[in-house]
């Protein structure tokens, strides 16, 4: 029985992670769910998923992801869809280290007409730092709160700027074989962030009719989740959840929202995994 009920605990994050499909073209960077205290898992998540961040066109969208710890430790590698991250730390509560994130770009694939003439935003990579604490329920772990905070910077000299994340989740177990998840966070960049992938230039202007506008540092997004996952055995694990992510300042004025897209962006979808 305490076998069952830990590698339920080890594994119920990890399956709803597939679920938190950010946009095609920001993936990782809007992931509301991390995949703690899992020591082995490997799993593949599906959804419905906005063309590009402030789009109103939606697309379909896979996610894998894994986790790997090193035996005896916390320490461990884990992928989040697009982002590889490393704890350096063997701590239970305290987590701490490097990230690199695969971000792809926006090129003339999207659906919009008016988007797709705009100058296309190459694929980079970023790398930061993450950092986060994890309070867990003595007698029953499932029973989680979880805060997160990572720094990311341009590494391919496309924006050539940062950018800050900051969430929290709340996971609690309603039943033997369910866990239910709430969460909230949000998104600050800095200006040649923002200005990337928010503004449009004189170019871009002309050759889509839409006004010129230069995106400033700052907030870019609210966005809250709540998710399911449904333990079949200790070993297999089916994960649900809808997020909602609200773009905000200069993310949601620009004609590229706008005009053109939604500031209300929604991400909903499932996943499977098996933990071991």
């Amino acid at each position: 029985m305490n076998c069952l009920l830990k590698r339920m605990t080890l594994a119920f994050a990890a399956v709803v992670f597939a679920l938190s499909f950010a946009t095609t073209a920001q993936a990782a960077m809007d992931s509301p769910f991390a995949i703690e205290n899992v020591p082995n898992v490997i799993g593949i998540g599906v959804g419905m998923v906005p063309d590009y961040l402030g789009s109103d066109d939606y697309t379909v969208a896979a996610a894998p992801f894994f986790r790997w710890t090193l035996s005896g430790t916390e320490r461990y590698l884990q992928l989040n869809v697009t982002e590889l991250s490393f704890n350096v730390l063997n701590h239970p509560n305290f987590v701490l280290g490097p990230v690199l994130n695969y971000r792809p770009g926006r090129d003339d694939d999207v659906d919009d007409h008016v988007i797709a003439d705009m100058e296309e935003i190459d694929d980079t990579v970023d790398v930061g730092i993450t950092a986060g604490y994890v309070w867990k329920e003595k007698a029953n772990p499932r029973h989680r709160f979880v805060t997160n905070l990572t720094f990311l910077m341009d590494a391919g000299d496309v924006y050539r700027g940062w950018l800050v994340q900051a969430g929290a989740r709340y996971w609690y177990p309603v039943s033997k074989p369910i866990d239910l998840q709430i969460g909230i966070g949000t998104t600050y960049g800095n200006s040649q962030y923002m200005g990337t992938y928010f503004g449009v230039d004189s170019e871009d202007a002309a050759n889509t009719g839409l006004k010129k506008f230069d995106a400033d540092e700052g907030f870019r997004d609210v966005n809250a989740q709540i998710a399911g996952v449904f333990h079949f055995s200790a070993n297999w694990h089916l994960g649900v959840g809808i997020k909602y992510i609200g773009l905000i300042g200069d993310a949601s004025d620009t004609p590229i929202v706008d005009e053109r897209g939604d500031a209300n962006q929604f991400v909903y979808g499932l996943g499977f995994a098996y933990s071991w």
